[in-house]
């Protein structure tokens, strides 16, 4: 092919490219960062910060509160608890609760000076009404995630060369 296809999707005019590329973007520039001065990336950066929200949780509650695979999550708590970073609580019927150890909240507390920076500048070319009415828009977005999901399911669902070309 040596020239554009009929139908093409236009990066700029389509949300889940442009989703895409804001969250990689900010996700690389972040581990790097992370990694250089901690020793860890993005990820264990995101279960720290969403321990600071919620103590205890389990890591099936944080991979709900996240959106993150079970197998990264698991992966990256294991470091965690290697690092000393997070302490583990067995629950009752089997559950285990996860905490930041005091090592665990003091690397969050310089962390999180780094992430609100990071923010600080995605953001500095909005106004506070703009930002506001981005993280509603994202939210929103956020919401019809079960309904594209279920759509998602539905096509995996299908044997394999057998889309509905319609």
């Amino acid at each position: 092919m040596t020239v554009p296809l009929a139908e093409v999707i236009d990066r700029d005019r389509y949300t889940l490219a442009l989703v895409a590329l804001v969250a990689n973007d900010s996700a690389w520039g972040g581990s790097s960062v992370f990694r250089h001065h901690f020793d860890l990336g993005t990820n264990e950066w995101r279960l720290i910060s969403a321990l600071g929200n919620y103590p205890g949780a389990t890591a099936g509650k944080l991979c709900e509160v996240l959106g993150m695979n079970k197998s990264i999550a698991s992966k990256s708590v294991n470091v965690l608890l290697r690092r000393g970073l997070v302490a583990q609580v067995n629950g009752a019927r089997g559950s285990r609760h996860l905490y930041l150890t005091n090592e665990g909240a003091r690397t969050h507390d310089r962390m999180i000076r780094i992430a609100l920076r990071r923010q600080e500048i995605l953001h500095s070319d909005l106004s506070e009404e703009e930002v506001s009415e981005l993280h509603r828009l994202l939210l929103k977005l956020l919401e019809a995630g079960p309904r594209l999901h279920e759509y998602e399911r539905a096509l995996c669902d299908l044997p394999r060369g057998h889309l509905d070309e319609g």
